[in-house]
């Protein structure tokens, strides 16, 4: 009982002492009163700066400076009795209105605001960008030119700054002067109706951008004609028809594009349809194909894809071979073509093909054989392995000329 009233005496002797002593003084700011010193309101970009205080106490006061670059907590250097507040490289090189508070014993004692100016003394950068760099003759096609012109800290100069534009084409040349606004200048090029290169460059404040240059392409060709070329007009499947285009060219009188693909599409009188095609060169385009193996009239239409075509041109081939005689050795197994004779009696081109179509006495194809002429004659066989003994029915085909034969194969 005695050790629970000892350390209940214990406890309010040391809560009283506890009690009884005295706080600590507090410590206090001093307040004290500040005079901007700096008078200039209007600095240069890149050139440094400081701002300058009075202080009527011996304070460490801090500086706030806020601009586009950011905000910085700037503290003081004492010069006799001066307080003075260096601005940073990254921010005094950055042209705008940038603002200032003197912060002291956590309040805000004075603020302000100052205007960084471009500096133009140590010359402009001028940046431009062109795009597209190719057009289409014509006025409706354009390509947007933009300039930037800066001093040498990347500062876009001040609004209405003159920046001159220049153009060339052909023996012409033009030159347009323009304001910047919102940090850039820009223009709009018309293609003009001529097709070939133009040169677009800028100046400012003596300094003078990149040449750039926009190719001028011509626009989509219009309707053109078309004519061919051959050695003579009779079908023997060996000598060559060429096709050729006239010069083709676009709305405005210029030729078309090198490379532009022509389409050449031949329509025979049996509907049957051929294409060949060609890529201009100086604005013309051909093609080729041989003549046809019978006689045959021939429509000729040429296409640029999605652009112009050419009206049609009619050719007619005649026969070169108007006959050809047949002939059977062993029992009608060896069958003899020829010799297939030209329209100057000569013998046709090796080359020329036949087929003979072999039937069965009900009508049914059993095989088609194909082979070609060797000295104007062609040659097949009626093997019995393949062709027992019985009636047959024999159809040969060349030239476009059509024969048919009944054998019987023994």
């Amino acid at each position: 009982m005695r050790t629970h009233h000892l350390h209940i005496g214990i406890l309010v002797v040391m809560l009283f002492l506890g009690c009884s002593k005295e706080p600590e003084e507090v410590k206090k700011d001093i307040d004290a009163h500040f005079e901007l010193l700096t008078n200039e309101e209007n600095f240069i970009a890149g050139e440094p700066f400081s701002l300058k205080f009075k202080a009527s106490e011996e304070v460490s006061p801090h500086l706030v400076f806020r601009n586009a670059v950011g905000t910085t907590l700037l503290n003081a250097t004492h010069t006799n009795g001066t307080l003075e507040f260096d601005v940073p490289k990254n921010f005094y090189e950055k042209s705008g209105i940038c603002y200032w508070s003197l912060i002291s014993n956590s309040q805000e004692k004075m603020s302000g605001k100052l205007n960084i100016q471009v500096n133009t003394k140590r010359g402009t950068f001028l940046e431009s960008y062109l795009g597209p760099r190719s057009l289409t003759a014509g006025p409706e096609d354009y390509s947007m030119f933009v300039m930037v012109a800066t001093d040498l800290y990347d500062n876009p100069l001040n609004d209405s700054t003159a920046i001159l534009s220049k153009v060339q084409f052909q023996n012409s040349q033009s030159e347009k002067v323009l304001r910047s606004k919102n940090l850039m200048a820009w223009t709009k090029v018309r293609s003009p109706e001529q097709s070939g290169r133009m040169l677009i460059s800028a100046a400012c404040n003596e300094t003078d951008s990149k040449e750039f240059t926009t190719i001028i392409y011509p626009a989509n060709p219009v309707d053109f004609t078309i004519f061919y070329e051959r050695n003579h007009e009779y079908a023997d499947g060996n000598q060559v028809i060429t096709f050729r285009t006239d010069i083709i060219r676009d709305t405005f009188g210029n030729v078309a594009s090198e490379g532009t693909l022509v389409s050449f599409i031949i329509t025979d009188d049996k509907g049957a349809k051929l294409k060949a095609q060609g890529t201009t060169l100086n604005g013309k385009a051909e093609a080729r194909l041989l003549h046809p193996e019978h006689k045959a009239t021939w429509s000729v239409e040429a296409f640029v894809t999605g652009a112009a075509r050419s009206k049609p041109v009619t050719i007619v081939f005649k026969a070169s071979v108007t006959d050809y005689d047949t002939h059977f050795l062993d029992n009608y197994r060896t069958l003899i073509i020829g010799p297939l004779k030209s329209f100057m009696n000569q013998l046709v081109p090796d080359g020329m093909p036949m087929s003979l179509t072999v039937k069965n006495s009900d009508g049914k194809v059993l095989d088609v054989l194909r082979t070609t002429s060797v000295q104007g004659e062609g040659k097949f066989e009626l093997s019995p392995d393949f062709f027992p003994p019985g009636n047959y029915e024999l159809q040969i085909k060349t030239a476009g000329i059509t024969k048919t034969k009944s054998v019987e194969l023994k």
